[in-house]
């Protein structure tokens, strides 16, 4: 971090996610509480931005904007540029999806071309390896590079949630199934399980952000359940390939 007089440049070494807003709510607070009234965050080690990122990185823009102070966001990838496009749609036009037509049913007896299961560790510090791990397998299906990017983000945002609500993800797993006209994620949490209807408005908190909202507008289908096998909850993802 640098820092002249009402000044101060931070360069996040990170994703700007669940597990690193804690210290960069501090290093900012901090700043703020000094007198610093211009804050540049320099992006450039920044290769994602989640819900909860967004949500801080808002309020305290906000916070700065009540004191004639700004806060800037600097050498920003195009994948972090698209995120903060698709965010600032949620937040200032309130934007809502598009009715979707029905996800066809697979039969039963339809195997997956693939899948691949991953047990969630415990411990925030690896939310980004797993997400890295769902945008390496995204890679190898017939998807553009912008919709492999949506579908990793959303796939981010349910792994945040079982982190975030869920005995710190310890006990959950992340499932990715490949087929000819779809890909299916599934996250699972070992918390006490809830539901959100299709078509219904989760409610929204300005630090947690509005992951489902967001989760919705990236990919064709999104299915929050109680896990049936377990306590717990299940995020089930569905982008249709082609």
């Amino acid at each position: 971090m640098n820092e002249w007089n009402d000044i101060a440049v931070i360069a996040p070494t990170t994703d700007i996610d669940l597990a690193s807003v804690p210290r960069l709510r501090e290093q900012v607070d901090a700043l703020i509480d000094s007198g610093v009234r211009r804050i540049l965050v320099n992006c450039q080690n920044v290769t994602f931005i989640d819900s909860t990122g967004l949500a801080f990185l808002l309020s305290r823009a906000r916070a700065l904007y009540g004191r004639e102070g700004l806060l800037s966001l600097v050498n920003a990838s195009p994948d972090v540029a698209r995120f903060l496009q698709i965010a600032r749609l949620i937040d200032i036009l309130h934007v809502s999806t598009v009715e979707r037509p029905a996800i066809p049913v697979i039969a039963p007896d339809v195997p997956p071309l693939w899948s691949k299961s991953f047990t969630i560790q415990r411990g925030v510090e690896h939310l980004a390896e797993y997400r890295h791990r769902a945008a390496e397998l995204l890679g190898t299906l017939p998807l553009t590079r912008e919709e492999c990017f949506d579908v990793a983000l959303a796939a981010g945002e349910a792994l945040s949630n079982a982190y975030d609500h869920a005995c710190g993800g310890e006990g959950g797993s992340m499932s990715v199934y490949a087929y000819p006209d779809r890909v299916i994620i599934e996250v699972r949490d070992c918390g006490c399980g809830y539901e959100i209807a299709d078509g219904e408005e989760p409610a929204e908190s300005l630090e947690r952000g509005r992951g489902i909202k967001l989760m919705r507008m990236l990919v064709d289908s999104v299915e929050v359940r109680r896990r049936a096998d377990a306590p717990g909850t299940q995020v089930r993802l569905i982008k249709l390939v082609g």
